[in-house]
């Protein structure tokens, strides 16, 4: 960046403060900006017409002046008015604004409240420019406005000078024995700055003149392409396993890249922070059995470090002393450095520092497992057994520098050039440790309550702010050595207003203001755990499957395959292949470095030139570990041929209908699709009516369709009482979509009065496992609303009134909760359930537990995302599905896209378009009426699906299937399929719940459901 040379005039500055009544504005004031008093003079009609005002409505006349204020267009400022002292001798403090580099601006009440939303830590920038560009979308904004309003009723109230106390309540005393104050905000005017906060957020993170100044986004990964070159090195061990980075994010703005491995084991690891944040990087040895940590003195791991790192840990023991060492791990959990976010300090361009981290991995007995664990502020959700140990410098580090340090820097006035100073800051060591074990002394129990775990932050950054402002900053010993730092001797004058954005920034950690706000850091884990495994390499062979005793061959038409191999806790892998010729009965070809532990699943499709869906198989869940005697492992999948083409000629026909004869369930061909829409669904609590359908998922391994729905008439009661035979209550349903649905059906034996939601894998063991899951809807948003776990069956020989035939809704084992309750929810396979609704624009990712856990203990969903319009940000969030890839999609009404991510909540570059490579635009098929989106899936080759409904759905023209390429290209639109939800097979089979209505077998109200399948194209390609 080039750096401008600073411009320094003399300017009156001029202030409007009519809004602190006559008395207010006839007492002595002084403006304080830059470390200097200068008299605020009333204007009069001489000093008016001088500077030009008389030509202007009266009304828009500023009030006060003063004279010669130096003006540096090359810095901000936080600029004040004070009155006479208060009662306790306190200055009164009447007014606030931030200078920047626009001269001849009249200060009024709007600048104050400015200010305040100014100071937060998720919004201060320290260049002019910038600056000016944040206060500008402060602008006409509702929240704003009301902030403005208030002060001015409150006058000179709308802050209030108080003395600051220690925990036994005594004042604490500056350096001349006066005491230490702070200006409190009024409750009123400080409980308005989180709806202004998220309102201007929502515009500042999507502007792309703030990139890498107040914000950044690190592009996600979902899958990773194994023939197109693995980027992550790895080294050969002689037992044919390798070690490689099991999955390096990014997860919540940090990722980890192994970039080298040498034979000789010497690793480098970049680790890259992309929020506004510091963190600090533990690392633990695990010996060859992949659990049991290696302890070791401070004396072998410098032994192990390399380059910059093992200085970096020099300096860090050589500052702290002999108690605070704690502060560096543990026996086992090691301190190995720092990382900040890139680039630039809130727009200061400064030196970035190393994220490289180099290690000579321990090769007396061979280790099964690196950890990093990176941390710092952020909240308990972190599924990490090193937090917080592994945080508490990051925690430290970030509460000085971008907590502190950006108020302090306001006071004095920064710009560009203050990057030296910055540098400086960064690097010493020698200052830094020490306060950030202060920090650590101060804010440990805060930490450790177990009261503030979970999503809501508030009292935890609440309560860290007044301890840093009463205990660190007060503490003569740390104020004088940062201002020896920052050359400046008004560090001090910070006090009375750091605590503002503090406090603004604890009201965003709520639970409702995070749903609704970009909370990057109080919104992620305190850590983030990444893993160097074992990998190995792989061998997979297609096999093509025979009919009716002929020769194995693949389809005539087949040009090239894709394999997808899912993991149960890893990345998933695909690979792409060329078929020279089809009529070869196999084909193999190999994985490099792929993962090692845990299940795997491979699927493989086989495309024609064209793109066309011509053949498919899958492997049933393996053991994912090196075959005996082979030195890798080795795989085969049965590939039978398909006739399903894709085009934008292609049309879905009715194949089959759910219905129930003679107490049991059958599907009956016809072609004929039922006739009703959203008219005939009906209300009221008496007779036979249904009346809400709530959703439609399948597992592709045990064929199971689970669909769930709202009626009155179905005979059972509600969970939380006895009689339900006219109420109108939800309930949900299991059943096969194979030939015999009755092997699959499962009930339930209650109702709901809120909609349950249900989240199945698209693949699982046919056994059914713990991945099969519904969500309980009778929680709330303080206790969460939980998961709950399902055993689905699909077995013909189990008697339809067997009780393993009834969802057990009596369990109250919990597998994760969710603050906000979802709309719609999906299964990723590496144990993640990822959840929207589209009156948050957030998105929640629950990492499920390897066991159940009790209410009270189950872990939270994390709140990520916010509102904006930019990659990484949601409008509306009403839909999600995941690829057989594992790529998040989310579809947002707000926005009018599909957007991508990976499981960490990071927008993932999956289609072509350049300019749009995170989403995919949303084809609009009336802009007259209102849209709603009923459903969303996608088959094996990633092709889109979604079901809309226009206006109100009485008329089938109504309704629309689109189909959205893997590219991004809109492919085809269906209309009048009508149905209130659908979903995709593998194999591109279409399932919808109708707004039929039949009677189950016992008589219950329930919805039908219907098979569609893609049109065959001829030998000549018409259809």
């Amino acid at each position: 960046m080039l750096l401008r040379e600073p411009t320094v005039r003399n300017l009156n500055v001029h202030y409007d403060l009519r809004f602190l009544g006559e008395t207010g504005q006839d007492e002595p004031l002084i403006l304080r900006a830059g470390g200097t008093s200068y008299p605020l003079v009333r204007h009069n009609f001489d000093s008016l017409s001088e500077s030009g005002f008389l030509s202007e409505p009266k009304d828009s006349h500023p009030t006060h002046y003063c004279v010669s204020v130096p003006h540096d267009s090359s810095k901000v400022q936080f600029i004040r008015v004070f009155g006479p002292p208060d009662h306790q001798g306190i200055p009164t403090l009447k007014a606030a604004a931030i200078s920047t580099s626009t001269s001849g601006k009249v200060f009024s009440a709007a600048d104050t409240a400015k200010s305040i939303l100014f100071l937060n830590p998720s919004i201060t920038v320290l260049t002019p420019d910038h600056s000016d560009t944040v206060l500008k979308h402060m602008d006409n904004s509702d929240e704003l406005s009301q902030m403005v309003f208030i002060i001015e009723q409150l006058k000179d109230g709308w802050n209030t000078p108080t003395v600051i106390t220690d925990d036994n309540g005594q004042p604490v005393l500056d350096k001349e024995g006066k005491p230490f104050y702070a200006y409190e905000l009024h409750p009123f005017l400080l409980n308005l700055t989180a709806g202004a906060s998220a309102s201007i957020k929502s515009k500042i993170y999507s502007d792309a003149t703030l990139r890498g100044v107040r914000w950044n986004v690190q592009p996600g990964i979902s899958h990773i392409a194994t023939n197109q070159g693995n980027t992550a090195v790895s080294a050969v061990s002689q037992s044919g396993y390798h070690y490689n980075l099991k999955d390096g994010g990014p997860q919540y703005g940090v990722s980890v890249a192994v970039e080298k491995l040498t034979d000789s084991f010497e690793l480098d690891l970049k680790v890259t922070n992309s929020f506004i944040r510091h963190m600090s990087v533990y690392a633990t040895f695990y010996k060859g059995d992949g659990v049991t940590p290696i302890e070791m003195n401070d004396d072998a791991l410098l032994a192990l470090l390399r380059g910059e790192n093992l200085l970096e840990v020099k300096e860090w023991m050589d500052a702290l002393g002999e108690a605070e060492q704690l502060l560096l791990g543990t026996k086992s959990l090691k301190f190995i450095g720092n990382v900040s976010a890139e680039g630039t300090f809130l727009g200061i361009p400064v030196t970035e520092a190393s994220s490289l981290f180099s290690f000579q991995l321990p090769t007396a007995d061979p280790i099964g497992k690196l950890r990093l664990s990176i941390g710092s502020l952020g909240n308990g959700n972190s599924h990490s057994d090193a937090d917080p140990n592994a945080a508490w410098i990051g925690i430290g580090a970030t509460s000085l520098m971008e907590l502190v340090i950006p108020t302090v820097s306001l006071i004095l006035t920064v710009g560009t050039e203050s990057s030296k100073m910055f540098d400086t800051l960064f690097k010493k060591v020698k200052f830094i440790a020490p306060t950030v074990y202060s920090i650590y002394t101060i804010v440990k129990d805060i930490i450790n309550d177990s009261s503030n775990t979970g999503n809501d932050v508030k009292n935890m950054i609440a309560s860290l702010a007044d301890r840093i402002v009463s205990t660190l900053l007060t503490g003569s010993e740390f104020a004088a050595e940062l201002a020896a730092i920052l050359s400046a001797e008004e560090v001090e004058e910070a006090i009375p207003v750091v605590g503002w954005g503090l406090k603004a920034l604890a009201l965003e950690g709520t639970v409702a203001q995070l749903a609704q706000t970009v909370g990057e850091v109080i919104a992620s884990p305190r850590v983030v755990d990444f893993e160097l495994t074992v990998t190995m390499d792989a061998t997979i062979s297609l096999l093509a499957a025979a009919d009716d005793g002929a020769q194995p061959e693949f389809a005539a038409t087949a040009a090239y395959y894709i394999v997808t191999a899912q993991y149960s806790d890893n990345t998933t892998r695909t690979y792409r292949g060329d078929i020279q010729d089809s009529k070869v009965a196999s084909i193999s070809f190999e994985l490099k470095d792929v993962p090692v532990g845990g299940k795997v699943t491979f699927l493989a499709a086989v495309y024609s030139k064209e793109g066309w869906l011509v053949g498919g198989g899958k492997t049933e869940q393996l053991d994912n570990l090196l075959t005996p005697g082979k030195g890798q492992l080795l795989a085969s999948v049965n590939v039978k041929q398909m006739l399903y083409p894709l085009n934008e000629q292609m049309t879905y026909q009715h194949s089959q209908l759910l219905v129930q004869q003679n107490g049991q369930y059958s599907w009956q061909h016809t072609a004929e699709p039922p006739s009703e829409t959203a008219e005939n669904l009906g209300t009221g609590g008496s007779g036979h009516v249904l009346e809400n359908l709530a959703g439609l998922t399948l597992n592709s391994n045990m064929g199971l369709l689970g669909y769930a729905w709202q009626a009155s008439g179905m005979n059972i009661p509600p969970v939380d009482g006895d009689n339900g035979d006219n109420l109108q209550l939800y309930a949900f349903k299991n059943i096969s979509y194979g030939p015999n649905p009755n092997a699959g059906v499962m009930n339930t034996p209650k109702g709901y009065n809120k909609a349950p939601l249900l989240a199945y894998p698209q693949l699982g063991t046919e056994s059914g496992s713990a991945e099969y899951f519904y969500l309980d809807p009778t929680g709330d948003s303080e206790n969460g609303y939980h998961l709950r776990r399902i055993k689905p069956v699909n077995d013909p020989s189990v008697p339809q009134n067997s009780p393993s035939r009834e969802f057990n809704l009596t369990e109250k084992e919990s597998w994760g909760r969710f603050n906000l309750n979802p709309a719609s929810m999906a299964y990723h396979s590496n144990g993640y359930v990822i959840a929207v609704n589209p009156a948050y624009p957030v998105m929640q990712i629950l990492q499920i537990p390897s066991s159940s856990q009790s209410e009270d203990q189950a872990p939270w969903a994390m709140i990520t995302l916010g509102p904006g319009t930019r990659e990484g940000l949601l409008l509306q969030p009403e839909l999600v599905a995941i690829a057989p890839n594992q790529t998040v999609y989310v579809l947002e009404k707000g926005n009018q896209r599909i957007q991508a991510f990976s499981r960490g909540g990071h927008p993932v570059a999956a289609f072509v378009d350049p300019a749009y490579p995170y989403w995919i635009n949303l084809v609009n098929h009336d802009a007259t009426q209102d849209v709603n989106y009923l459903a969303m899936s996608v088959e094996i080759q990633g092709h889109i699906y979604v079901l809309s409904q226009y206006g109100n759905g009485y008329e089938a023209d109504q309704y629309y299937l689109d189909i959205y390429t893997p590219a991004g290209s809109h492919l085809v639109t269906q209309k009048g399929l009508v149905a209130a939800s659908m979903a995709v097979d593998l194999w591109r089979n279409l399932y919808t719940l109708n707004f039929q209505q039949i009677s189950s077998p016992e008589g219950r109200t329930e919805p039908s459901v219907s098979e569609w399948t893609p049109s065959t194209p001829r030998k000549d390609g018409i259809q």
